[in-house]
């Protein structure tokens, strides 16, 4: 436990010294708020990880993971939606965490709450359903970039085309992920 405690104070400020140098380098100045809030963050999620597997812990750790994959959904909602120049009011971004985390709690009702307590087994299955969704996602990819590079009416300095290509290629990799996990 010593040695983990030493990783993790370690982390926590690299983690802290470099998100204080490049908010310096690109603003010329420093808020501690973001800072300390991510430090906050990284510190209860590594804590978390490293504690002992009491089933209080993993309860707090199942309860923070519910909590904050959705708000991951929201960033990458609002990303979207800007490409498109659509601000959302703060009621659909709230409506869009609680359906985040209905989700996440769905999921963990479908799966049991015994498969996210455990740590994770990767077994020669798990590496072959990603190594095929990797690949199908590779070409999907590839097809996806050989398209926007054809097609002669969106100008190629256009980032929203290239962030949404990778976008798609990771939803299509996801989906298919998912889809070979729940084939038996």
């Amino acid at each position: 436990m010593k040695n983990k405690l030493v990783w993790f104070a370690m982390f926590l400020v690299v983690f802290l010294i470099t998100g204080v140098a490049v908010q310096f380098f690109r603003e010329g100045t420093i808020n501690p708020v973001p800072v300390l809030a991510g430090g906050f963050g990284v510190a209860i999620a590594l804590f978390l990880n490293i504690a002992p597997k009491k089933p209080v812990v993993l309860w707090i750790r199942v309860l923070l993971t519910t909590l904050g994959i959705p708000i991951v959904l929201v960033g990458v909602v609002l990303f979207v939606l800007s490409l498109f120049s659509i601000q959302p009011t703060g009621g659909i971004i709230f409506g869009i965490y609680v359906a985040g985390i209905i989700i996440i709690l769905c999921l963990a009702k479908r799966f049991g709450a015994k498969c996210f307590l455990q740590d994770p087994v990767i077994d020669e299955r798990i590496l072959l359903h990603y190594a095929w969704s990797g690949s199908l996602s590779f070409i999907f990819l590839n097809f996806l970039i050989i398209g926007a590079l054809l097609q002669p009416w969106i100008a190629f300095d256009q980032f929203g085309l290239w962030v949404g290509i990778l976008i798609a290629g990771l939803l299509f990799w996801f989906a298919t992920l998912v889809i070979l996990e729940m084939k038996k």
